[in-house]
């Protein structure tokens, strides 16, 4: 039996905690719908804020958690968590977390390996819904993620929504204590730095990242025009940007992810409070443009940047909204003329807008939920889960691929079979009885050695022959059995580990025959019956002789003789 599936629970995840649009779209959820909803946190401190305000939650890894997230029948988050553990009768939801003016995706290439394509695959193909702002996003995500466009829906993001109803200036008030109705308060916002990847300079020593960075020239500017920047960079660069290395305006005021955790805040709660938006390459302008307020692009790493990461276009700036400036003198000169109510680019983005919305409005989240039980109700096409089929079909072209097959080989030193120790091989596993063959040489120390044909078992091994050293050795089946001359797996993870004892070895060669179970299991169950059917048929007629031979006359005649010779054997056992 299944998995029970609550259809009226909502689970919930983002990164960093209780944020983004999953945030969004829980707040509409909880006020207007019946829906249950429970939030898995990853942070103690903000699991135990959330239970004193009376929010369903649970840490991330614990029993209860890890039940409510399997009976959810809606899995919403910001990226794609979850996706890897999400069921036919569950329906994924990643609610996105901006528009992608970088490269992301199977076109990052910060994310060349092919394990990570291989999962990226898996977990956007588990998805069922992705959230975009415009077609231009629809049709971006879909291809940097390879998924059917159809599943990527023109909703809006619904952290936009907040934008719209939330009061900033009176949020920004929780947060600090300047006059934030008398000042100008301008917006920084860049993108991740220091956090997880190598792109773009680094920022080592300033904030701006300007060759002529000088904080308290910042900070004159800053109080002649009765202005102060509020900065808030990714979650991941937090720390650096306290550091004793990093000078800071004193007319800066740092936003972290714990201050506005500790009041319950996103930044788009307070974005509609700020006068204008300096931003790199951060999707947030995409955002903020909704709110038709002056925005620059602080870019003085922008060649390093594009070739390194890269964009959607090969000129960024064409989908720029505002001044690309790369100095601070430069910075002074466009916020000069934006605090003196000076706009050169209202038009721009009012030309721009269709490229990244669709809506103009605050109800993004009504609709991604309004998509979401559309889904419940109808299902969602995609080709991607669809796809499967035609793999296994052996009538397909695309079957030929299913046949490439990774074997891994462990080799135990001391400290058991680990990753560390691991050697993958890719093969091709050959029909009409032709051998496989693996020959590996065997580290010093090796204790014992273990081979995985696969990943689930979908190959049986036909004459295995092992050899230690051109000599045949014995060997232990793991999760399968032993079948005349075959041995099938019936669990995931099969395993034929090899123990060498105390006697060092220098190669190991495993060869065998593979049987695919996708194309030939009927005919081994067709073999299998007709071998049962033989045994049936020759046991069938035993018990028939015998059946003859007890109701003969001889047999009849010669009981007492055998009653005797029973009786005799009594006798001798007691004595």
């Amino acid at each position: 039996m299944g998995q029970f599936v609550d259809k009226k629970l909502m689970v919930f995840g983002s990164t960093p905690d209780f944020a983004d649009n999953s945030r969004a779209l829980w707040e509409y959820v909880t006020k207007n719908t019946d829906y249950d909803t429970f939030w898995v946190i990853q942070d103690r401190k903000m699991l135990e804020a959330l239970r004193e305000k009376g929010v369903a939650c649970g840490l991330e890894g614990e029993e209860t958690t890890e039940l409510m997230i399997d009976r959810a029948r809606f899995l919403i988050t910001s990226s794609f968590q979850f996706a890897d553990r999400k069921r036919p009768d569950q329906i994924h939801v990643a609610a996105w977390h901006g528009f992608p003016l970088k490269l992301i995706g199977f076109f990052d290439s910060a994310a060349a390996d092919s394990d990570d394509f291989r999962l990226l695959k898996t977990i956007t193909t588990q998805t069922d819904l992705i959230t975009a702002p415009s077609r231009l996003s629809q049709l971006t995500l879909s291809g940097m993620f390879a998924v059917d466009p159809r599943k990527v829906k023109e909703t809006g993001y619904p952290r936009n929504d907040m934008m719209f109803w939330s009061d900033g200036k009176e949020e920004l008030k929780k947060l600090t204590d300047i006059d934030v109705e008398m000042d100008k308060l301008i917006f920084y916002l860049p993108t991740m730095r220091k956090g997880l990847k190598d792109e773009g300079e680094q920022f080592e020593n300033n904030i701006f990242n300007y060759p002529d960075y000088d904080a308290d020239q910042i900070d004159q500017f800053l109080e002649a025009n009765h202005a102060y920047i509020f900065a808030k960079v990714h979650f991941a660069d937090n720390e650096f940007f306290k550091g004793e290395n990093v000078k800071l305006p004193k007319r800066m005021i740092f936003l972290d992810t714990d201050i506005l955790n500790k009041n319950f805040l996103t930044i788009y709660h307070v974005m509609n409070g700020f006068d204008a938006l300096i931003t790199d390459y951060s999707s947030v302008y995409v955002d903020f443009l909704l709110l038709d307020k002056p925005i620059i692009f602080s870019c003085p790493d922008l060649a390093k940047y594009q070739a390194d990461r890269g964009f959607i276009v090969d000129d960024p700036k064409l989908l720029m909204p505002g001044p690309v400036v790369g100095t601070q003198d430069k910075l002074f000169e466009i916020l000069g003329d934006i605090l003196a109510g000076r706009d050169g680019f209202r038009e721009v983005r009012k030309e721009k807008m269709a490229f990244f919305h669709r809506y103009q409005d605050a109800d993004s989240s009504r609709r991604l939920l309004e998509e979401m039980e559309k889904a419940d109700e109808c299902g969602i096409a995609d080709s991607g889960k669809d796809i499967g089929y035609s793999f296994m079909d052996v009538l397909s072209p695309l079957h030929q691929y299913v046949d490439k097959t990774r074997a891994e080989f462990f080799f135990d030193t001391g400290d058991g079979f680990c990753e560390e120790s691991k050697t993958v091989v890719e093969y091709k596993a050959r029909e009409g009885g032709q051998p496989v063959a693996f020959v590996l040489d065997i580290p010093d120390s090796c204790r014992a050695v273990r081979f995985d044909p696969d990943d689930d078992g979908r190959y049986g091994l036909r004459n295995l022959i092992v050899l230690l050293d051109g000599a045949p050795a014995e060997y232990e089946i793991i999760h399968g059995f032993k079948a005349e001359e075959d041995i099938f797996f019936n669990e995931k993870d099969p395993q034929i580990v090899i123990a060498l004892g105390d006697k060092a070895y220098c190669k190991v060669r495993i060869e065998y025959e593979s049987i695919d179970l996708h194309s030939e299991a009927g005919k081994i169950i067709w073999q299998m019956y007709r071998k049962a059917a033989a045994a049936g048929r020759e046991t069938a007629k035993a018990v028939k002789r015998l059946s003859e031979i007890s109701t003969s006359r001889s047999w009849k005649l010669t009981r007492p003789l055998r009653d005797a010779g029973q009786a005799v054997k009594k006798i001798r056992t007691k004595r």
